[in-house]
């Protein structure tokens, strides 16, 4: 059904609302934005620079709490190479039994080759935090988590490690030697969240189906400070055309090195935006369909960078 004209008018007045509300911080943050939209894309000596870049892939599955069933893989991503470097090293598993339907993969600082990874509430092994062999595959269960998690990041070596509450608009702090996690942020007026990265020293969480910022724009995000107040609200700027971009849960991952704001739906497709701030164009631009690498997983859930 269409809108009426009325609706149209409030969305977009409510939008308008939205932008007008930032802080000073934000404006700051959005004339930084500004001059990463117009700088080239790096260099690939310069990018060498920038750590190893992993996804978390499963064998299919679009929506979120992520469904059961599906295997869990790790496969070693370039994103400033043109096509897009994918490649498939391992499947998680504990003792030789596959783990379905993991959530989320970050780095373990000071511990490189080794991931944590957490399951949601269908995983065979649910709400569980892991510890992975990033080359084998090889898991053990570190802890039972509070509650189903999906996209774990660490913020570098601080200790500090955020995920989404599976199928929530809610971030949590996790701690990781217990398993215990607290609400570190929590959106009430938007869509659950789908992908979550670190963005010097903010948080940024993607709404992969949520238009309200930039309508009909798909991919609202959410930016936070590091003590969990909301600082900023931008929008990935995903066209209707392409929703499969942002379908429905992703990896959300921000690189510094070449492609800024990079995105891997469930759908299996990874994109970049340089510019996340006004609703003007850039709009994504695609970069791979991992569909087509004739690789037989393709559902990306989650990025990790090892520094």
């Amino acid at each position: 059904m269409k809108k009426s004209t009325f609706q149209k008018l409030a969305l977009a007045s409510f939008a308008a609302l939205l932008w007008s509300c930032q802080t000073p911080e934000e404006k700051t943050t959005e004339e930084t934005n500004a001059a990463i939209k117009s700088e080239s894309v790096i260099d690939r000596a310069s990018a060498a620079s920038c750590g190893t870049m992993y996804a978390l892939v499963l064998s299919a599955g679009t929506s979120t709490p992520v469904p059961g069933g599906m295997s869990s893989h790790i496969y070693k991503v370039d994103v400033c190479t043109s096509p897009v470097a994918y490649n498939y090293l391992s499947t998680i598993n504990i003792g030789g039994t596959l783990v379905t339907s993991v959530t989320g993969l970050c780095a373990i600082p000071g511990n490189p080759g080794v991931a944590w990874a957490v399951t949601g509430i269908n995983s065979n092994f649910p709400s569980r935090l892991l510890k992975v062999q990033i080359a084998t595959g090889a898991a053990v269960v570190a802890a039972i988590t509070a509650v189903p998690l999906q996209d774990i990041e660490n913020y570098g070596n601080t200790g500090l490690f955020l995920a989404i509450k599976e199928g929530s608009s809610t971030i949590m702090n996790v701690n990781v030697g217990s398993g215990a996690c607290a609400v570190f942020a929590s959106v009430s007026f938007t869509n659950q969240f789908n992908g979550l990265t670190f963005v010097g020293n903010k948080v940024q969480v993607m709404s992969g189906l949520t238009s309200i910022m930039c309508p009909p724009n798909y991919g609202d995000i959410f930016e936070f400070d590091l003590s969990g107040s909301g600082v900023g609200r931008y929008s990935y700027k995903n066209l209707p055309a392409n929703n499969i971009y942002t379908m429905k849960e992703l990896g959300f991952h921000y690189d510094n090195c070449c492609r800024r704001w990079v995105v891997g739906s469930s759908s299996g497709i990874i994109s970049n935006n340089f510019d996340i701030t006004a609703c003007t164009p850039s709009n994504p631009t695609f970069l791979l369909n991992t569909a087509a690498t004739g690789q037989p997983h393709y559902a990306i859930y989650d990025f990790m960078l090892e520094p």
